[in-house]
């Protein structure tokens, strides 16, 4: 999973993003930034990075005080918050206590941030991101047997077609494609967002032949012979 990571690149939000780095990365989650993509806009390199994306988080802190109280916040975060939203992924967004943040986020989508109670913020984030690893699920790499039809599969055959679907609770996903990839130890596809009760299926067409496997569990078997005592 990544999860893209937007914030102020100013000195005194260095810490906390850091510490925000570290507990995201510490959901085995890649971060993306914007960094080193022309700073304080939301361009065509950034976005291209939040759609590699599954999520985001949005770091709302103090920027201006305005004159009828409160603060001002970060365009480009908001804009970066804003396109995440719009295309699907899930967002959550950090506030500092006197952000007004436009009135954007209703309370399930954002996270009180205050810096003498940081702890609380990093909890709930932290609490966040396990249920969108939970939701996401894993990447599983799926070996295509017997031979010969993992040879027809990872050919480059415009002919052939690759899908899978997965089964949980009586339950068939739709068909989905996927890529065959050829490696020295045989012919794999690599299936998305696998949770652990899924049962995974397989269907390979060439024209009007086509395979297919039975739904599959994911756990592996393992067969014990006779060695020397111990």
């Amino acid at each position: 999973m990544k999860i893209f990571l937007a914030f102020s690149f100013r000195d005194e939000d260095k810490l906390l993003v850091s510490y925000l780095d570290q507990l995201v990365q510490s959901h085995s989650v890649q971060v993306v930034t914007g960094e080193r993509l022309g700073g304080e806009q939301l361009t065509p390199a950034v976005k291209a990075r939040i759609d590699q994306c599954q999520a985001l988080v949005g770091l709302l802190t103090r920027r201006d005080p305005k004159q009828a109280g409160g603060w001002t916040t970060h365009q480009w975060v908001l804009d970066e918050m804003a396109y995440a939203r719009e295309h699907g992924k899930r967002a959550i967004a950090l506030i500092e206590d006197g952000v007004d943040s436009g009135g954007m986020y209703q309370p399930n989508e954002h996270i009180p941030l205050k810096r003498e109670t940081l702890a609380e913020a990093l909890i709930g984030l932290s609490e966040t991101i396990g249920v969108w690893r939970r939701e996401t699920g894993r990447t599983l790499k799926v070996q295509i047997l017997p031979t010969g039809v993992a040879k027809k599969a990872g050919a480059d055959n415009e002919n052939i077609r690759c899908r899978h679907r997965l089964w949980l609770g009586g339950k068939y996903t739709e068909w989905r494609e996927v890529t065959p990839v050829p490696e020295g130890g045989g012919t794999f596809v690599f299936i998305e967002g696998v949770q652990e009760d899924h049962l995974v299926q397989l269907q390979l067409q060439e024209q009007k032949k086509k395979w297919q496997s039975t739904a599959t569990s994911q756990w592996v078997m393992v067969h014990l012979s006779p060695g020397a005592g111990q």
